[in-house]
């Protein structure tokens, strides 16, 4: 199963990530958007940081944490390869999330592009059975 595609838009930057789980979907998100902002596979996982998040629906949640890893990136200078949900909890008042972003030290020479923001335009989740999560990149 392919992990995700991108999708085509006049402007900025639109995939699709799919797992067997959104916690997989997620993961393959942030795969996404880190092969967009970086050369990944060429970054050695030296460095790494937790991420968590809160939401009151899995599309935010989605928003969310990747919108959080993106900022946490550049605060901690750290260039991103690797994502992985360690826990995905449920509770009257929403989702929770926790994950550990794995990369290397950040340089300049190995970014593509420039990724603005993470938003909520055209954002989708569908579960079929697999779990599709469409993202748009504001570049």
């Amino acid at each position: 199963m392919e992990r995700y595609r991108f999708l085509e838009h006049t402007a900025d930057v639109l995939f699709e990530a799919y797992g067997d789980s959104f916690e997989e979907a997620l993961e393959n998100a942030a795969e996404a958007m880190f092969s967009v902002m970086s050369r990944t596979g060429k970054v050695e996982e030296e460095k790494s940081f937790r991420v968590e998040e809160k939401a009151d629906s899995l599309e935010n949640l989605a928003v969310f944490t990747l919108s959080t890893i993106l900022s946490e990136c550049e605060i901690r200078q750290v260039l991103p390869e690797r994502f992985k949900v360690e826990k995905l909890a449920e509770s009257a008042d929403g989702f929770r999330i926790a994950g550990r972003v794995f990369g290397g030290e950040w340089d300049t020479s190995k970014i593509k592009t420039n990724i603005k923001a993470v938003t909520h335009h055209l954002l989708k989740i569908q579960r079929n059975g697999k779990v599709a999560i469409r993202v748009l990149l504001d570049i």
